[in-house]
């Protein structure tokens, strides 16, 4: 599978990668609240506990009937569910923070081409720092997502230094040659050999990014 890094044309500065889903939005919170009105909830659980025990809703054992999975897609290439997704709480104000030591150069997510621009008004909405963004292209199939994201962000080394995100799938996707710094957005630490940086919240985000970057970049 080869990556198209064409709309990076527009990236000047040298800088950080950043996901959205997980990472700036809590859609799989959406997602799960929508999903126990329509697809059953049989372990009485609350939305938040769904995603505590699950992670994601392709996780979640009685929700992969044919119907759920369908419902799954349609929201992937849905504009006016991407612009009513909930923020994960001060993502927006410590990713500028970060901005301020190190600049934003691109948002890489596994949402479709389709929801770019209900993307973008998100962002802009929720006062994040304005960067390119990169979808993926309407030829990547979703299982394949994560392992597309994993190429383009090795691809884009070193004009992408580094990335945040919560998979642990990405960069389990990554080669061992990969010399960025990852920022892992997740509770649960993930053991590798790349250069990860285990991060449990956005502060110890930003923390970390200040420690490693503010000499070179300032």
């Amino acid at each position: 599978m080869k990556s198209d890094t064409r709309s990076l044309v527009q990236i000047n500065e040298t800088g950080l990668g950043v996901d959205i889903d997980e990472t700036l939005s809590w859609t799989v919170g959406r997602w799960a609240k929508e999903m126990q009105k329509l697809f059953g909830n049989p372990e009485n659980l609350s939305a938040k506990e769904i995603v505590d025990k699950y992670s994601y809703t392709q996780n979640v054992p009685y929700w992969q009937s044919e119907k759920a999975l369908k419902w799954m897609e349609e929201k992937r290439n849905s504009t006016k569910f991407q612009k009513e997704l909930p923020l994960i709480e001060n993502s927006n104000h410590f990713l500028n923070k970060i901005n301020e030591i190190i600049p934003i150069a691109a948002y890489i997510t596994i949402r479709p081409e389709l929801v770019r621009a209900a993307t973008r008004d998100w962002l802009q909405k929720n006062g994040f720092p304005m960067a390119p963004i990169i979808c993926r292209p309407d030829k990547v199939p979703t299982k394949d997502a994560n392992k597309w994201k994993a190429q383009v962000i090795e691809e884009l080394y070193p004009k992408i230094v580094g990335f945040i995100d919560d998979s642990s799938s990405v960069i389990e996707s990554l080669s061992k040659n990969y010399k960025g710094t990852i920022f892992h957005y997740n509770k649960t630490p993930i053991k590798t050999k790349l250069k990860v940086v285990n991060c449990k919240d956005w502060e110890t985000i930003y923390e970390e990014v200040r420690k490693f970057f503010e000499k070179k970049y300032k």
